[in-house]
């Protein structure tokens, strides 16, 4: 449990100081495992319009304006949501804002959106 609460300390150090972070992961249980990674990751805001939503394939289809910090330019696109629970409150034609987790090299996931009127 102490070791827990040492990795997952200089991993918050370590990403917030630009480093990268290997580790052992053979050594740790999945808890800890889940809340470095909780630790390590960080949303990216956007804004946009909802065109499609696809409960069946956990997709929502949205045109966004600029999402600097992914260093994307406005577009349409496919996004796979995790939890189709977070799609219940938002319909086409809506704007809404969304938070983008990527969790690998092309691997992109909505895991927050709201409503914005």
């Amino acid at each position: 449990m102490r070791n827990t609460f040492f990795i997952a300390l200089l991993a918050t150090v370590l990403a917030h100081s630009g480093f990268a972070l290997a580790s052992d992961h053979g050594h740790m249980n999945q808890g800890a495992m889940s809340a470095m990674h909780a630790t390590l990751s960080h949303g990216h805001m956007g804004v946009g319009m909802v065109n499609r939503i696809n409960m069946q394939h956990h997709k929502i289809n949205l045109t966004h304006g600029p999402i600097k910090s992914l260093g994307w330019a406005g577009m349409t696109m496919d996004f796979v949501v995790k939890d189709t629970a977070i799609l219940k409150h938002v319909k086409a034609g809506q704007k809404v804002s969304f938070e983008v987790l990527k969790e690998g090299p092309g691997k992109y996931f909505v895991v927050k959106i709201t409503p914005l009127r």
